[in-house]
């Protein structure tokens, strides 16, 4: 993984949605059975909330390892 000095960004839904095409229910699924990243409150006590930017990146990636890394036979 690259280590940058790039600060740290929070997405908000629609963001994560054009990383990771899933529907808010379906996201919202795998994160109360930990496999999401959970959000983050933008604000203490408010209502908005977004996604680490690295965590969804992180997600990414290791959905890419899991179906495409090494050892993988991609002739199915």
């Amino acid at each position: 993984m690259e280590t940058t000095n790039q600060p740290k960004r929070i997405l908000r839904f629609k963001q994560v949605q054009e990383l990771i095409p899933f529907s808010r229910s379906y996201i919202y699924n795998l994160i109360s059975q930990d496999r999401f990243p959970s959000p983050v409150k933008l604000i203490e006590g408010g209502r908005g909330a977004g996604w680490w930017e690295h965590e969804i990146c992180a997600y990414v990636e290791s959905r890419h390892q899991d179906t495409r890394g090494s050892g993988h036979n991609e002739e199915v």
